[in-house]
């Protein structure tokens, strides 16, 4: 009897280890952050600054809030359209800040819109991985894009993950449901 209840307390707690260790995001409601983010695009040479609030989500792990993701676009030069990815962990302040789509080795392309927001790794994954898909305005078209980041387990700070994002060049996935598949079927 002793054995059957150390047992059912292990399995137990393997399970729930697992099963808290989730990482999700949820819809921001906050705007606290909106003036330090606006100011943090404008401080980059963006101007006409946009937070899409649509696509800006509270993080949490374990069901503890570590952080806010900002979406939003604002311009360079007055005529190229530049995304970009703020992080605050009090949800006041910005504490990271991304230029992505319309800048670097995207440069050439302008961010038209900010598609979808998810996570792309497994409920048991080692790395979260969030994942960003653009619209973006080619030359003579539109396609997607992809913007992978990782959190940090010490800080819970955010990175670029360029390794995992340029996997997904290429591969005309539209959906976070569709990058979350490949991300767990041929890229992890």
């Amino acid at each position: 009897m002793k054995a059957k209840l150390y047992c059912c307390l292990f399995t137990f707690l393997v399970t729930w280890k697992v099963a808290s260790a989730m990482t999700t995001l949820s819809p921001g409601d906050k705007q606290e952050y909106k003036s330090a983010i606006i100011a943090q695009a404008q401080q980059n040479g963006l101007e006409r600054v946009e937070v899409n609030p649509e696509q800006t989500f509270s993080v949490t792990r374990d069901s503890k809030p570590i952080g806010m993701l900002i979406q939003g676009k604002g311009w360079a030069k007055e005529v190229h359209p530049v995304c970009f990815i703020g992080w605050s962990k009090d949800g006041k302040h910005v504490d990271q800040f991304f230029l992505t789509i319309g800048q670097d080795e995207w440069e050439a392309t302008g961010c038209h819109k900010i598609s979808s927001v998810g996570v792309i790794s497994g409920k048991s994954a080692q790395q979260v991985k969030i994942a960003v898909i653009y619209e973006v305005e080619a030359p003579d078209h539109y396609a997607s894009n992809y913007y992978i980041l990782g959190i940090k387990d010490t800080n819970d700070d955010i990175y670029y993950d360029q390794v995992t994002t340029n996997k997904f060049q290429n591969s005309y996935l539209k959906t976070i449901a569709e990058l979350r598949k490949a991300y767990n079927n041929n890229f992890n």
